[in-house]
């Protein structure tokens, strides 16, 4: 194998890797789908169908999860950009008490039928896990919080910002490294918005707005007379932060050595 298939092969094992601790993958979906959130309304109404069925067949307790987890990923190799990719994870989880045992059940199906066979399925499910019980589950007093909201405190939504703006942000980070001596260089900019909402029995009706921003890059030198090669990877971290985290302050920079 020449050594340049080699590298190539072990950036898209990398890419691979990366993409697989990704929270979720999730179908493909356009790009405008990502700036259109679910209005919280229409959440609580979701949330009370589960609820309502729940109780209908004996719950005790009764709280419901709403995930819209929406991905963006660009990924890029020396001067090209090798994908964009969009995608959207939705669906509701429902967990109940019912003769002192939990039982849960999920599902992707969010008209009110797929909701309501959802919440009658956790029951079922908790009233056959009783049958095991050796003490029945109870919950400590928590009251209810009402209709209530959080978000990120982001200055900049990354699904909001033009794809050809980060790929150009992405080129030039890979620009600047074969100009210091890299031979090869991929680097990926993954973009996460996590749309929650809670509901229980207890009174809660809770919407959440998370986005989290993780940029990497790897870079590989090879030695022309020995043959050999180093690689480096970034180490950062996904941040809790919008696209400003990105946006370069002085203060930040770092003078680099090349030989």
């Amino acid at each position: 194998m020449k050594r340049r298939d080699f590298i190539y092969l072990t950036g898209i094992g990398v890419g691979a890797s990366v993409l697989g601790n990704s929270p979720v993958f999730g179908k493909s979906v356009p790009l405008d789908a990502a700036l259109n959130p679910v209005d919280a309304a229409l959440k609580k109404r979701m949330a009370d169908v589960a609820l309502n069925a729940a109780r209908s067949k004996g719950a005790t307790y009764t709280d419901v999860r709403i995930g819209r987890y929406l991905n963006q990923y660009v990924i890029t190799r020396e001067n090209k950009v090798q994908n964009v990719v969009n995608t959207e994870s939705y669906g509701m989880g429902v967990r109940v008490i019912a003769n002192g045992s939990w039982g849960f059940a999920a599902t992707d199906k969010l008209d009110n039928d797929g909701i309501a066979k959802a919440a009658e399925l956790a029951v079922q499910i908790a009233k056959e896990n009783s049958r095991l019980l050796t003490e029945p589950v109870q919950l400590a007093p928590q009251k209810g919080y009402g209709e209530v909201s959080w978000k990120t405190p982001i200055e900049k939504n990354g699904f909001e910002v033009p794809i050809k703006e980060k790929a150009d942000l992405l080129l030039a980070a890979n620009a600047a490294a074969t100009k210091n001596g890299a031979n090869y260089v991929n680097s990926a900019l993954f973009l996460v918005n996590e749309q929650k909402y809670f509901a229980s029995t207890d009174g809660s009706y809770i919407d959440q707005d998370v986005h989290r921003i993780w940029p990497v890059f790897e870079v590989t030198n090879v030695d022309a007379k020995s043959g050999k090669f180093e690689t480096r990877q970034s180490l950062s971290s996904p941040c809790g932060m919008g696209y400003e985290y990105l946006n370069p302050r002085a203060s930040d920079k770092i003078q680099g050595l090349t030989t």
